[in-house]
This record gives structure tokens, sequence and C-alpha cells, in this order.
């Protein structure tokens, strides 16, 4: 079991933590012979592994992004934080979120700055985001900084839900013509092939028909298996650093969707870069956190690279950019102009707009043209399957 304790260190020093204990009274012994003198030792039932993991999946992104707007505008409106956190928790429908934010205020409550009790959840609060929140908090603008982070997420959340409903069409298409196909195979066509075992001069499409049908019928399990297998051990793969950087790599190269990638990373990058120098977050820690954003592998140790360099060869950021390889000239330059003008941030914002304009532009014109050629496709294969069925009887009927 996890317990959260307050404890004296000494005459004049309080501390708080957590610890791991089989029952209240093994975390006080904990507790003595840690030399510490405890005030109150709480179970903390939420931050259980198990419940946790269990509260988590009935989180969404979107009640984060609420909570942030929400937090924002009423601190804004001058409502103590503590009211602030109570209020929202009474507004919000999802009860896992809800006991998350009775923490927060538990935390706070206790003494906590918000920005340390939304590290204890790192699972939903970013390091990014409680970065944010410490900014805000140091410069006495927290209000601000919450509203440009609920901005930020709602847009980020709102290009995703855009790429979401215009892929949504073509990934059914897709769904419904392998599942017919399959069906056809494996449970319609064996009936009626044997129609045509006694004929020897069977057309050329009826023979492979046929044999496509004998062969998928009789294996369709294996075939199953062998694809379950083939995507576990390609999951597998790609989830060791070593291999997801050679998956990465090979998106990058691939010849019709690598610039779309390559391009939606480079939004969600700009956009963050610029909210966190906004932030008054310094340009090198910036620019790390900024590069946890991107979730290509082979872009994230670029940008590590350019981090490197620009600390260590104490070069501009501009110049570090123009020498990566997947990076494109114009970002380069546009942060050069923002490196000159002052006003880098301003720069950055510009970058971001400009990707998430082409990701949108791009997604329109790929799904325009991936719907017809799908519903082409399917509608080609199920006639081979009606031609090939069809052309021996032609034959039959030609021969009376």
């Amino acid at each position: 079991m996890r317990f959260i304790y307050k404890a004296k260190d000494g005459p004049g020093k309080t501390i708080k933590g957590e610890l791991e204990a089989d029952s209240r009274q093994m975390a006080l012994n904990q507790l003595d012979s840690m030399g510490y003198s405890p005030i109150w030792v709480k179970e903390q039932d939420v931050d259980r592994p198990g419940v946790r993991v269990l509260l988590n999946r009935r989180i969404s992104q979107r009640d984060i992004n609420v909570f942030t707007r929400q937090l924002a505008s009423l601190i804004k409106s001058r409502v103590p934080i503590l009211k602030a956190l109570n209020t929202v928790a009474g507004q919000t429908e999802s009860a896992g979120f809800q006991n998350v934010i009775r923490g927060l205020e538990h935390d706070v409550r206790d003494g906590s700055m918000l920005s340390e009790a939304l590290s204890k959840h790192i699972n939903l609060f970013s390091e990014l985001y409680v970065n944010m929140v410490r900014s805000g908090e140091s410069g006495g603008i927290l209000d601000a900084i919450l509203m440009r982070l609920s901005e930020a997420l709602e847009k980020e959340e709102d290009t995703k839900r855009k790429l979401q409903s215009a892929m949504a069409y073509p990934i059914l298409i897709a769904v419904v013509g392998v599942f017919t196909v399959f069906a056809l195979l494996v449970f319609f066509l064996p009936r009626v092939v044997v129609l045509f075992e006694g004929y020897h001069n069977l057309p050329l499409p009826t023979k492979m028909l046929i044999g496509i049908t004998d062969f998928v019928s009789d294996y369709w399990y294996w075939i199953l298996l062998i694809v379950f297998l083939l995507t576990a051990i390609l999951r597998r793969i790609a989830s060791i650093e070593t291999g997801k950087v050679v998956f990465d790599q090979m998106k990058l190269r691939l010849p019709l969707i690598s610039k779309f990638i390559r391009d939606v990373d480079l939004a969600r990058f700009a956009r963050t870069f610029s909210l966190l120098l906004n932030a008054g977050i310094p340009i090198a820690k910036a620019l790390d956190l900024s590069s946890t954003t991107l979730r290509n592998a082979v872009l994230r140790a670029e940008i590590e690279k350019v981090c490197r360099d620009t600390i260590q060869q104490g070069l501009p950021l501009s110049v570090c950019m123009a020498r990566t390889e997947y990076f494109p000239a114009f970002v380069a330059n546009m942060m050069a102009v923002g490196e000159e003008a002052g006003q880098l941030d301003e720069a950055l914002d510009e970058v971001a707009s400009f990707y998430e304009k082409e990701v949108e532009q791009r997604s329109r014109l790929a799904v325009s043209l991936l719907e017809p050629v799908l519903i082409l496709l399917v509608g080609a294969i199920v006639g081979f399957i009606v031609a090939a069925m069809l052309l021996p009887i032609f034959e039959l009927g030609s021969a009376f």
C-alpha cells in the first residue's frame, strides 16, 4: 500500500512525501527509522497502482483541457486557488479525475505549490504542463499561462479531431472491404465452387479464384494467427528504442506520407516551443521540453543535438537548425528572422500556423483521393469474384 505523510525533520523543518508499506504501523516504523517525527500518515487509495490505472483509463485529454480552461478563468476572476480547485472538482463529470483534483486541492492546502501537486500526477500532466504552471507561479501570471496552455491544448485536440474525422470514412471502407472479401472467401465461395468440380476447362480467373478460396478456407485460422504474430512482433520491435528509430526513419522516407508525418510533428513542436518562450522559460529548457512533443524519434534526436550544440558551442539556434537533415530550411530561416528581431516566439507561432494549414490541406487532399481509390479497389476485387463465377456459366450457355 502507498501512504502519504507529513513529518518533522528536526526542530524547524517539515517534510512531506510518500512511501510503500504493508500497513500504517509499518509506515510509522519506517519514518521512525529514517529519523522523522510523524505529524500524520494516511493511506493514499487513489494512488494505488491498480486503482490509478483504472481511474486514468476514464480520464480523457478533453477532461484535462476543460480543467485547464476552467481553472484559468477562475484564477483570472481572482478566485483563490483552493476555492477554484474545489469549484472545478465539483463541475467535473469524471469520477477518477474528480479524485485527482481533490488530491491537488489537498496538497495545495498543505502548503504545496500547484506545480508540485501536479508533478505527482505526471502520467496525466506532462513535464511540459508542470513547467508551464511553475513559470506562471514564479512570474505571478498563472492565469495567463493557464489560458495560453488551454488554448494550445485545444488547438492540438482540434487538429487531432480533424485528422480522425478525415480518416474515419476511408478506414471504414477499408475495414468493410476486407471483412467482406474474407467472408466471401471463407464462408460463401467454398459452397459455390463445388459446382465446378466436374469441369476441366475452366477460365483462368475461375481457376485462380478456386485456388485462392481453397487456400483461404483451409488455412484461414493460420493466416489470422500469422497476421496477429507479425503485428505483435512489429509492435514489440517498435517499442524498443533502436527499432523505433529504424521505423521512424522509414516513415520519413516514404514517398507520399513522409511530409505529412513530418509536418504534424513540426506544427506541434513549433507551437509548444513558442508557448514556452512566451512564458519566460529559458531557451535551452524550452527547447528540451519541446523536443518531448515530437513523436518521431529521428526528429527528436535532431532537436536534442541542436540543444546540445546551442548550449555547448554557443551557436545561434537558427544556425544549428540549418544543419539538421529533416527540418526544412523554412524553419531555420524563420528562426533567424525571429532571433534578429528579438521575437522568436512570434516567428515560431508563424511556423506552427503554416504547418497546421499544410497538414489540414494535405489531409483533405489525401482523403479526397483515398476514398475513390478504396471504393474502386474493393469494387474491383468483388467484380473479379463475380466475373470468375459467371464466366463458366456463360461458356456453358454458349455451348448449347
